[in-house]
């Protein structure tokens, strides 16, 4: 009978209208920042619509002509901004029109007879209402702006309120074709607005304290530009109806009728109870979609719908692919691989029956358990279940632009789920490009780049796609990455050329061992408080007992950029042919020699996955709306850096770099060498002059997975960790590397 590894991550991923019935960026204290002055030509414009010439600077007070401006090829500062908060918040007399709407979609995903609607709060600008222009849109989907289903709800004493139903559930049941509401009457923009209640956009979650739509604040300076803001977080999200249904093409398919409707090919009402159709009569049916994290996973999703109206898509850090995310070439990366069904949990306000949010559905409680379940017994396979929740495999209807940002230094979610879209969008020959910086799981919105505010070259991209400014940001370049000994941003073509580098061992045996046992050990003496910093990593592996990880060296040519997915090629053996979850990790270090120091972006504090940085300047974005803060991320002296991961399981041999590829496990045989890749974790770094790059070997990774999912919690798991222990044997003689590289 085989015996089941079982893994643990230690990195944590991630009411009513009146009409009727990601992150933000860190704020640091600094001088004020002006941006270009507004002074110029307006450039060409599509639609014909009234666009200011020859205005002067941006000021915190502008006069409100209810025309875009537009300089240097974007969009400048046209209205004076509100706050959406303010205890005596009304529309009248207002530059910005605040409401919510209610779109009905096509499914009714929680059985009770009608189409789900979704909620969405929209803020547009007043002149657009009026009809002096028609405005483009922003989306941002983000599931948690609507409010969170924080832990502090699932307390012993309510536990088996939320506790998944063990009951098996069919999935057909979900596509149930709803009854659509039929019209009592309809309402303009202008009527609905006038009686919109605050209450709706503004409340506080309940025991948690977390404020809703929070997430828009960073979109404020597209609104004063005279974008119109909408924030939609899905079926199930609170003040929506159906199931939260995490990475489903249901889920997908919610945020696409908000799409529709702002194309005016859907329907949607001011409330839920009085059917009263309200249309996006603003809207020049125009739409980009961004977010970050589980906000930047679905424009991905929407994208491959190929939605008429959906013109480009800007993603910080989004999820490509969940097998991706939770695994990786046929082994979990955590104990709990189903993580889709968590994270759905995390955002499931509209499902409680009550309004204090105690008691849940049961039907969704037994949609909980069976996802959790076809996703665990997977157990690192990519089955049918993680196959429909790959966008990066179902390019075919995309026919939208992307601007793709993702943090090098990301530990959540890592490059290949840019990659993996980056590709997807070049297959389906749509315009893509790809910028990756040192940070990691965040936005850059508050950062220079090339001495230009990142927000500025945002704008240059929403004001060419959505009110076709011809400005020529389609051209900029194929991959901007933020280097790591500069700083700087390098632009390129292409990711490197594949080129073969030796590797030597070392030491001279022909073979070298790499065992398990002893592992959690040192894993316990090293950080006996269970904590593992991030910026610790490197010492961690490099001071690892040699019988634990074998260490080589890489020929690489100095100063070097390794610009893409390194390979690692090996053949190995193992004599633990009866055991399942065999892991095998690759890693590769950029070290100098012992007691020197170099400069390296290192993210602190793993909860925030962030760099440190200061504070250099504040951006006032006009309108009197908050201004913003720019930052500078910081290096830190180190005597080495981690440049990229692999994982694979031993019983993955000969497998290429598609996830596909890795549906079935093969049975090994006892003392036989099998060939293995390790497709890394895709990069853009820079070897300095001086430094050697190290590859390091091990069975499981500590620092991503455990073998147990009590780990932290009982000490004589040790005692309980030779129950769990294998070893492999390395045929040195075979190594070698493929690294993608950009000479100097």
């Amino acid at each position: 009978m085989k015996q089941s590894i079982i893994l643990v991550s230690l990195i944590c991923c991630l009411t009513i209208s009146a009409c009727g019935s990601s992150s933000t960026p860190r704020q640091q204290s600094g001088k004020p920042f002006q941006t270009d002055a507004y002074s110029l030509k307006s450039s060409p414009l599509e639609n014909n619509v009234p666009v200011a010439d020859g205005l002067d600077e941006a000021t915190s007070e502008i006069g409100y002509e209810g025309i875009l401006r537009i300089e240097h090829g974007k969009l400048l500062p046209m209205l004076n901004y509100s706050e959406m908060r303010s205890s005596d918040y009304t529309n009248e007399n207002n530059d910005i029109q605040r409401f919510c709407v209610y779109v009905e979609t096509d499914h009714d995903t929680d059985n009770d007879g009608k189409a789900d609607l979704v909620k969405a709060f929209v803020q547009v600008p007043t002149a657009a209402v009026d009809g002096k222009y028609k405005a483009a849109t922003i989306y941002d989907p983000t599931p948690y702006a609507a409010g969170t289903v924080n832990s502090e709800y699932f307390s012993e004493a309510e536990g088996e309120k939320y506790t998944y139903l063990e009951k098996p559930f069919d999935y057909e049941k979900l596509y149930k074709a709803g009854e659509k509401r039929t019209p009592s009457g309809d309402m303009s923009t202008k009527e609905a607005a006038l009686c919109a209640n605050p209450d709706d956009w503004d409340y506080t979650i309940a025991k948690t304290g977390q404020l809703s739509y929070e997430y828009g604040i960073e979109l404020d300076y597209y609104l004063v530009r005279g974008y119109a803001i909408v924030e939609a977080c899905g079926i199930g999200t609170f003040g929506s109806e159906g199931f939260e249904l995490c990475g489903t093409d249901l889920e997908r398919d919610s945020h696409k009728c908000v799409v529709e409707w702002l194309t005016g090919d859907r329907i949607a009402f001011t409330d839920k109870e009085n059917n009263i159709e309200i249309k996006a009569d603003w809207s020049n049916g125009k739409v980009a979609m961004t977010g970050c994290s589980y906000g930047g996973t679905l424009p991905y999703e929407v994208a491959t719908t190929g939605v008429k109206g959906l013109e480009t898509i800007i993603p910080y850090a989004g999820i490509a692919s969940w097998y991706d995310y939770t695994n990786s070439q046929g082994v979990p990366l955590r104990s709990d691989p189903s993580y889709k069904h968590a994270l759905a949990l995390y955002n499931c306000g509209g499902v409680f029956l009550d309004d204090d949010w105690t008691v849940l559905n049961d039907e969704y409680r037994s949609w909980l358990w069976q996802v959790e379940q076809d996703e665990d017994v997977a157990n690192g396979k990519y089955t049918q279940i993680w196959a429909e929740s790959d966008y990066s495999d179902d390019y075919e209807k995309i026919n939208c632009s992307a601007l793709i940002i993702q943090g090098l230094n990301d530990i959540n979610v890592n490059t290949r789920q840019a990659q993996l879209m980056y590709n997807a969008f070049k297959k389906a020959n749509k315009t893509v490009k790809l910028v990756l910086h040192q940070d990691g799981h965040a936005t850059i919105r508050n950062i220079m780049v090339d001495n230009e505010p990142w927000l500025e070259i945002e704008n240059k991209w929403l004001a060419h796609y959505l009110y076709g400014v011809d400005n020529g940001i389609e051209n900029m370049a194929e991959i901007t990455a933020q280097n790591n000994i500069t700083g700087e941003f390098d632009e390129y073509d292409s990711f490197g050329k594949y080129k073969k580098c030796v590797i030597y061992p070392e030491e001279s045996d022909s073979k070298t061992d790499v065992t398990s046992e002893g592992l959690g050990d040192y894993t316990i003496s090293y950080y006996p408080d269970s904590e593992f910093p991030v910026e610790e990593m490197e010492n961690f592996y490099l001071e690892m007992p040699i019988s634990n990880a074998a260490i080589y060296d890489v020929d690489i040519p100095e100063g070097a950029t390794i610009s893409g997915v390194p390979e690692i090629h090996a053949k190995l053996s193992t004599p633990n042919t009866d055991l399942e979850g065999l892991m095998i990790t690759a890693v590769l270090i950029d070290t100098v020699d012992e007691g020197k120091l170099f400069d390296a972006y290192i993210c602190y504090k793993e909860d925030e996955n962030l760099l440190p940085s200061k504070d250099i300047d504040v951006v006032d974005i006009g309108g009197g709306a908050e201004p913003i803060v720019i930052v500078e991320p910081e290096q830190t002296p180190t005597t080495a850096k981690c440049i990229s991961h692999g994982w694979t399981d031993l019983a993955n041999p000969g497998r290429g770099p598609k996830s596909s590829e890795y549906a079935e496990s093969e049975d090994l045989q006892t003392g036989k060498y099998y060939d293995y890749t390790f497709y890394m974790i895709p990069t853009v770094y820079t070897v300095e002059k001086g430094h050697s790059l190290k590859l390091l070997l091990m069975t499981w990774d500590p620092y991503i997975v455990f073998l147990d999912e009590n780990f932290f919690y009982e000490e004589e798991i040790p005692d309980r960790l030779d129950d769990y222990n294998y070893s492999y044997v390395i045929d040195n003689k075979s190594l070698y590397a493929e690294l993608p590289l950009i000479a100097e």
